[in-house]
């Protein structure tokens, strides 16, 4: 019972301190209190402040690329930052509002205010989506919590003063999207991912247009539905062609496979070259590793890691096969081997890949690379930061490779095995797992 001797005084204090507006958080991240702009930005705060005329909790994007609580981002093009913040307003548990806040006569002020499609955020992200130079919102409302989808709202600036946001079109239910002028018309487009659930198995890349002030759906090609959801969702250009990459998670959770999309000129449509219409399966990039594509080379163009075989590789390590699209076929670009736990791979040449041999020592996080004497190529080992020392006797003849995601990695080479390499070559081999 020593529990509740301790919680109830900690249930009084916060009562008395947080006043009628008082909640207990329901998670840990609503215990840490979002980081206040800061020097000329500090201002931004009180606007909002002043604006909501009431207590507010702030909402911070989980996903996307702006995860702070006020976002900065010059939406009209004024060459000057405009601020973006998500709250939920006490008056009004349970909806989340977007605010914009902009810098006028040196006073910062609330422009706009949305309410949202939701009870909270998962993202926003800005393009301009109708042509006119202007960026549009793009946001994903979150309805129900941890779910893996989401309600996509594409919000436009009024064009003269952009001073208000209307809504274009309707919310539309998605799991991921990603903004690309697929068909090289000049205007954006929005490539939406969903997967239909149900007793028919099936997901859809949807493909709308906001060109004309209202989202329409242009064309839709059917994927793969096996799975949980997309994971990784990039673009490239090739000879003028616009190809799209979405890396989903299988169902079972430990595999992946890869949609190829692409605007046909034939079919005056967007098509997805490996889905199998009568299987309903996309096999041709499906794998057991859990990297996403990428350009893993840097030759400019996106790679896709598919599974390959070393005999005798340990538990922890995996052998990949990166492959390209190229015309309807996979071509062969490079192997590696992945070492999940540490965040890294290592680009492994070609004229070697079949002539080697892995171990790794889990205990102490090394990696090492035999030759097909049984010689050590090389050995890598990484260590945490925080643990590294290097004056330490036991990194004594290992040199630095990489400093990357909490960890320092080492090398040590041997100079007489088959497969000649020197400490800057092995520099230029070794990548991030996930690609950062």
């Amino acid at each position: 019972m020593k529990w509740i001797k301790l919680f109830i005084p900690i249930l009084v204090i916060a009562m008395i301190f947080s006043g009628c507006s008082f909640r207990l958080a329901s998670s840990v991240d609503e215990l840490i209190a979002p980081v206040a702009p800061a020097g000329d930005n500090a201002d931004v705060q009180n606007a909002l402040d002043s604006y909501c005329k009431g207590s507010f909790s702030l909402k911070t994007p989980v996903g996307g690329e702006y995860t702070t609580s006020y976002i900065f981002y010059d939406i009209d093009t004024d060459g000057q930052d405009e601020a973006i913040a998500f709250y939920e307003p006490a008056s009004n548990l349970g909806t989340i509002n977007m605010a914009v806040i902009d810098k006028v006569d040196n006073q910062w002020s609330v422009i706009s205010n949305v309410v949202g499609d939701g009870s909270d955020i998962y993202s926003v992200n800005f393009a301009d989506l109708t042509g006119d130079g202007l960026v549009e919102f793009i946001v994903l409302w979150d309805v129900i919590s941890n779910s893996s989808n989401h309600v996509l709202s594409v919000y436009s600036q009024e064009k003269e003063s952009g001073d208000s946001l209307e809504r274009i079109g309707k919310e539309i239910t998605t799991n991921d999207y990603i903004v690309v002028d697929i068909d090289n018309d000049g205007i954006n487009e929005v490539m939406m991912f969903t997967i239909d659930a149900g007793d028919s198995i099936v997901a859809f890349a949807n493909l709308y247009s906001y060109s004309n002030g209202s989202s329409k759906l242009i064309s839709r090609t059917k994927l793969d539905g096996h799975i949980i959801s997309y994971k990784n969702i990039i673009s490239e250009t090739v000879n003028g062609n616009v190809y799209v990459y979405a890396d989903a998670i299988n169902l079972n959770g430990s595999q992946m496979h890869t949609e190829v999309i692409y605007w046909s000129k034939t079919y005056d449509s967007i098509i997805s070259p490996f889905y199998n219409y009568s299987t309903g399966v996309t096999k041709n990039t499906i794998r057991n590793t859990m990297l996403t594509s990428r350009d893993i080379n840097q030759d400019g163009y996106v790679e896709i890691p598919l599974d390959a075989t070393i005999s005798g590789l340990p538990q922890d390590i995996e052998a990949v096969n990166w492959k390209q699209y190229k015309g309807s076929v996979l071509d062969h670009v490079s192997y590696s081997i992945a070492v999940q736990r540490d965040d890294y791979q290592i680009i492994i040449p070609d004229k070697y890949f079949d002539k080697i041999s892995v171990t790794y020592d889990s205990d102490n996080s090394t990696l090492t690379i035999y030759d097909k004497n049984e010689k050590v190529i090389f050995s890598i080992i990484s260590v945490l930061k925080a643990h590294y020392d290097e004056n330490s006797a036991i990194f004594s003849d290992y040199v630095q490779i990489m400093n990357n995601s909490g960890y320092i990695y080492l090398a040590k080479i041997n100079e007489d095995s088959d497969m000649k390499l020197t400490i800057d070559e092995l520099k230029a081999m070794i990548k991030s797992y996930k690609g950062e």
